[in-house]
C-alpha cells in the first residue's frame, strides 16, 4: 500500500484530536491519481447537486453501505435512504483521502480518509470513512462498491430496509467463474483465520501480525499505521478487552490481489463501574495479497449496531 497524508487532511485530523504519524510520500501514477481525484471530487458534486443526489452519484447500483445504527445494506436505493436520513437539514460534506491503492489490473481500488460535515447549525463534524471502488472497462468512471462510515455517530432513526440487509452467512454463486470463487473463499478464509488468531493469541498481537507493513486501523478517533504502532496501541488498552468477529460478505478485484470483507463483531470490555459491557457492530476490512502470496489487511474500520433483541439471541 502506498500511503500519504495530504496537508488538508492534517488539518482535519488535528481537529479530531488524532495526531497523525509521519508518512512516506505517496507514489504517483495516472490510475492512482484518478482514483484519489474521484474521491476528492465528491465534495464538488455534493455542492453542485445537494447532499443526497451528489453522494449517490458516486455509488454503484450494488453498493454495500455501512452506517451506525443500521445493518449492512446492499443496493443504491437503501444507501440513498440512509444518506437522506443523515440530518434534518442537508449537510455540506468535504472528503479528504489520507491514502489508498489500486489492484494490479487498475480496475479496483480503495481510499480512506476524513470527511468534514458542516451541519445546518454551522457546526462541523469530522468523520472517517473507507471506500472500495471499481470501474468497468472502456474508460468508465470510478464508482464506490462498498463504503463504511467509520465510528460514525449512532443514529437511532437510521433507515433499516430489512430486504436490503446482507445475509448473515456467506454463499458463492454457482455462476461465478472458478477463479473469482476461489478468490472470495480465500478472502473469507483470511478474515476467519484472523478472528481465530485474535482468540488464540490476543487482539493486539493478531492485529499486528495481520496488518500490512503500511496498513492502517481506524481505532476510535485514531488512525494507527503499521504493525508496531498497532501492537503498541492495543497494548495500551484494557488487557481484558475481547473482540470476536466473523465475515458475512466479500468481494475481490478481477486480478485477485485486492478485495474486502464485511462482517459482524462483538467487543467486550468494562464500563465506568467496572461491569462487563458489550458493543455490537459491523466492519469493513480491505485486504491486499502480499508478495509471498499471503493476505494482509491494508485498512480496517467499522461502526456500532444496536444490541440484538433478546428473541434473536436465543
Amino acid at each position: 500500500m502506498k500511503l500519504g497524508l495530504f496537508p488538508a487532511a492534517l488539518t482535519l485530523l488535528a481537529c479530531s484530536h488524532a495526531p497523525p504519524a509521519p508518512q512516506p510520500v505517496p507514489a504517483r501514477g495516472p490510475s492512482r491519481d484518478s482514483l484519489l481525484a474521484s474521491d476528492v471530487e465528491r465534495t464538488a458534486t455534493v455542492r453542485a447537486r445537494g447532499a443526497v443526489a451528489g453522494s449517490v452519484e458516486w455509488l454503484r447500483s450494488d453498493v454495500v453501505y455501512l452506517r451506525a445504527g443500521a445493518p449492512a445494506l446492499r443496493g443504491i436505493d437503501a444507501a440513498r435512504a440512509l444518506i437522506a436520513d443523515t440530518v434534518d437539514v442537508p449537510p455540506t460534506v468535504a472528503w479528504q483521502p489520507l491514502g489508498g491503492d489500486l489492484s494490479a489490473d487498475r480496475r479496483a481500488g480503495y481510499t480512506f480518509g476524513v470527511a468534514a460535515r458542516t451541519l445546518g447549525n454551522d457546526s462541523v463534524s469530522v468523520e472517517r470513512y473507507i471506500a472500495f471502488w471499481k470501474r468497468d472497462g472502456g474508460g468508465a468512471p470510478w464508482r464506490i462498491a462498498a463504503y463504511v462510515e467509520v465510528a460514525s455517530p449512532f443514529r437511532t432513526n437510521a433507515v433499516t430496509d430489512a430486504s436490503a440487509a446482507l445475509p448473515q452467512s456467506f454463499t458463492t454463486s454457482p455462476r461465478d467463474p472458478t477463479t473469482r470463487t476461489h478468490g472470495l473463499l480465500a478472502l473469507m478464509g483470511a478474515d476467519s483465520a484472523f478472528s481465530d488468531l485474535a482468540d488464540r493469541i490476543g487482539v493486539g498481537t493478531a492485529f499486528a501480525n495481520t496488518v500490512a507493513p503500511e496498513g492502517a486501523v481506524f481505532a476510535g478517533t485514531e488512525l494507527v499505521v503499521g504493525p508496531k504502532a498497532v501492537r503498541d496501541f492495543y497494548a495500551s488498552r484494557d488487557a481484558a478487552m475481547g473482540l470476536a468477529w466473523h465475515p458475512i460478505y466479500a468481494d475481490i478485484a478481477a486480478s485477485s490481489d485486492l478485495g474486502f470483507t464485511i462482517g459482524q463483531y462483538i467487543s467486550t470490555g468494562r464500563g465506568p463501574t467496572g461491569a462487563a459491557s458489550q458493543t455490537f457492530g459491523k466492519y469493513m476490512t480491505v485486504w491486499q495479497r502480499q508478495p509471498d502470496g499471503s493476505w494482509k489487511f491494508v485498512v480496517d474500520g467499522g461502526n456500532p449496531n444496536p444490541p440484538p433483541r433478546a428473541e434473536l439471541r436465543r
